[in-house]
C-alpha cells in the first residue's frame, strides 16, 4: 500500500522543493535531519503550498534560501511496515485536526508513504470481504 518516498535532507535550501513537487503524483517529501539521521520530518504538498503562498503572497520569494527543516512537520506519525492497517489507521484518526489527514512515513529498508485516504480505503476493503 506505501510507496516510496523522496527524502531530503533538511539543510537543501526550499528553493528546490518546487521541482520535487512538480509530478503531481508526489504528494509529500521526507526530510532527514543529518545532525540525528533517526530523525524524519514531512513535507506534504499542502504544507508546501501554503508556506510557499505565505500571508501576503510572497511566500515563495522569502523562503528561496530558507532550509526545507524550517518548514517540515517535524512530528510526522511513523509508522512500522509489520503494524496492523486497523492500529495505523486508529492512531491516525487520533491525531490532531490538522494533522489527522496528513500522509503517513513508513520506516522501512526503503522510506515510504501512505496516505490517510489510502489506508482508509484499504481498511474498508478489508471489512467489507
Amino acid at each position: 500500500m506505501a510507496e516510496p518516498i523522496e527524502v531530503v535532507n533538511a539543510e537543501m535550501t526550499c528553493r528546490t522543493l518546487d521541482d520535487l513537487f512538480r509530478p503531481e503524483a508526489v504528494s509529500s517529501v521526507a526530510v532527514c535531519d543529518l545532525a540525528d539521521p533517526r530523525r524524519m520530518g514531512l513535507i506534504s504538498r499542502d504544507r508546501h503550498l501554503a508556506v510557499s503562498a505565505g500571508s501576503l503572497g510572497y511566500g515563495r520569494a522569502l523562503l528561496t534560501r530558507r532550509q526545507v527543516g524550517e518548514v517540515a512537520d517535524w512530528s510526522p506519525l511513523v509508522v512500522d511496515p509489520a503494524e496492523p492497517l486497523l492500529d495505523v489507521v486508529a492512531r491516525a484518526m487520533r491525531r490532531p485536526a490538522r494533522q489527522r489527514f496528513d500522509d503517513v512515513l513508513v520506516n522501512d529498508v526503503v522510506w515510504s508513504v501512505v496516505s490517510t485516504s489510502q489506508m482508509v480505503r484499504g481498511l474498508v476493503e478489508v471489512l467489507t470481504r
